[in-house]
């Protein structure tokens, strides 16, 4: 009995150890893609949160849509003479979009895919 057990343990020992340690290095690696993948959706969640506040401040600066057209075609049906002075107009300033991320800079395969996308669909446009 006790032969069995040596032979068991040494078997677990030479055999099983060595591979729990290769699987152990490869769910390391598994584990940095995952907290690479977390950044990076972390980063384009505040890429959003940017955006939808910027669009939130131009919904109350400008009104809905709706009423920007509105008041947009009511001013083009209207002559410049007969329109109230520009002076009484708020001021408005340039959108600036703010900095935001490229796919490409992240998933590189990706800008792969789109030059080979690109070589075929040219291919197949030219003949």
């Amino acid at each position: 009995m006790l032969d069995m057990i040596r032979s068991e343990t040494s078997q677990v020992v030479n055999e099983s150890v060595p591979q729990v340690h290769t699987k152990a290095t490869e769910m390391r690696q598994i584990y940095r893609k995952i907290d690479k993948l977390e950044a990076f959706v972390k980063m384009v969640g505040n890429n959003v949160a940017v955006l939808e506040e910027q669009v939130t401040k131009a919904e109350t600066d400008l009104g809905t849509f709706p009423n920007t057209f509105k008041k947009f075609l009511h001013t083009i049906s209207v002559p410049p003479f007969l329109n109230k002075s520009s002076s009484s107009r708020q001021h408005q300033t340039l959108y600036e979009p703010p900095p935001l991320f490229k796919t490409e800079d992240y998933f590189p395969c990706l800008r792969m895919a789109q030059v080979l996308f690109f070589n075929i669909w040219e291919r197949n446009v030219l003949d």
